[in-house]
């Protein structure tokens, strides 16, 4: 269960509430229902969710990578080099999750463990880059985050 909560806390610190929301469609709006304008109309699917271009997915993505850095750098009083090393780990790794995420051949067991194997290595990455007191806070960040994570599971399984 530790491991299934770190796996999941480290896709949300990644930014991949953007993958969920490209896989399950809608936006928030019209209940997803692609009532908004032609193109929404062009993006429905069969059941009449709205699916996101790749391009609405890439921007999303960006924003909630962009969203993660900025918040480490807040936490973690990161310096240049750090944020530019740590956002292209950021983005290479929620790359990798949204090709495993994807992966129809996959079981979601299968698709678990390769997401935290990525997560692992993300973390450890992002750690060498860290100074003593810069990993004690990220460390604490990340448990803040599980924490939210953990509420907003029990809210949806209600």
């Amino acid at each position: 269960m530790k491991t299934l909560k770190s796996v999941f806390t480290t896709s949300f610190i990644l930014g991949t509430l953007t993958i969920a929301s490209a896989q399950f469609g809608g936006n928030g709006m019209n209940n997803g229902m692609g009532t908004r304008n032609q193109q929404s109309i062009q993006n429905t699917n069969n059941f009449g969710r709205y699916e996101k271009s790749p391009e609405e997915i890439e921007k999303e993505r960006a924003e909630n990578i962009e969203k993660s850095v900025e918040a480490l750098k807040t936490e973690l009083n990161l310096d240049e080099l750090q944020i530019i090393v740590i956002r292209k780990e950021i983005e290479t790794s929620t790359k990798k999750i949204f090709a495993v995420v994807k992966n129809e051949e996959l079981s979601d067991e299968d698709k678990a463990k390769e997401i935290e194997a990525i997560s692992e290595k993300t973390d450890t990455t992002i750690n060498t880059f860290l100074n003593a007191e810069q990993k004690e806070k990220y460390k604490k960040f990340i448990e803040n985050r599980r924490d939210k994570l953990d509420k907003l599971k029990d809210k949806r399984l209600r």
